[in-house]
């Protein structure tokens, strides 16, 4: 999990972001938002503060500690990145999501991960692209290391809706079926399994240094999800448990039947 919300300065639980990190076992970082609406538009050095909390509770807890950052259309906030790392803080602990919502911050995410930065591609929500599957192909077209980019669906979170003004109305839920379906998009294009899988799976273990995760080993977790010859989801296995079965949820929530 990440400590505080999208807000500036960060909710806690403890009363500080280091504690957070120190004290929380599944606490991996801090999550605002920049360049958005909902952000509290801090200044760089408060960024770069924030960054140097994390860095270095992470440091005494023994996690890599990340700024987890939702990226909104306004620009500036890789503009904010790229004054950091020329200041001489590790690029590592930056985590900018949502990178193809908007070309102008596609095009500054690609240069963010040519400098070794990761940058997540997020399948549910605004896309500047027909389909975030075509983001992943662009940067892959553009050079980027296919090992520091990853998916993610943003499920479960809330999902502003606008009217043809521009003017909010609403919310509703993000959805978790857009992996699978922008995987199975890469897939049917012609991309090796081996490339693609990695964007929701291996990839994602190694960025936040989950050990035993991402990946099927000896010794690791045993989370699975078991595919049919078209690439249809038949079984998922959580920690060795089976949850579904052949298309059959058998494992469901306290308030489920």
């Amino acid at each position: 999990m990440y400590t505080s919300n999208y807000s500036y300065p960060p909710t806690t639980l403890t009363g500080s972001v280091k504690n957070d990190l120190l004290m929380v076992h599944e606490v991996l970082g801090v999550k605002i938002a920049l360049g958005d609406h909902r952000s509290s538009f801090p200044t760089t050095q408060n960024v770069l503060d924030l960054l140097t909390q994390i860095r270095v509770g992470g440091m005494i807890a023994g996690k890599i500690g990340v700024l987890h950052i939702h990226l909104g259309n306004v620009p500036g906030a890789f503009e904010m990145f790229e004054e950091i790392v020329n200041r001489g803080f590790p690029i590592r602990h930056i985590r900018p999501t949502h990178c193809a919502r908007d070309k102008y911050v596609f095009g500054k995410a690609l240069e963010f991960a040519k400098r070794g930065g990761r940058i997540d591609i997020t399948t549910g929500g605004s896309c500047c692209f027909e389909s975030p599957a075509d983001a992943v192909e662009a940067a892959w077209d553009a050079g980027i290391e296919p090992s520091i980019m990853t998916m993610s669906s943003d499920g479960h979170g809330s999902v502003p809706r606008f009217n043809e003004k521009g003017e909010m109305v609403g919310l509703g839920i993000g959805g978790v079926a857009c992996n699978l379906r922008d995987l199975k998009k890469l897939i049917a294009r012609g991309h090796a399994v081996e490339k693609v899988l990695p964007l929701l799976t291996r990839n994602v273990a190694r960025g936040l240094e989950m050990k035993g995760k991402g990946e099927v080993a000896v010794g690791n977790s045993a989370d699975m999800c078991l595919f049919d010859e078209n690439w249809e989801l038949q079984d998922v296995y959580s920690k060795g448990v089976l949850m579904m079965k052949n298309n059959e949820l058998l494992q469901k929530g306290t308030f489920e039947y």
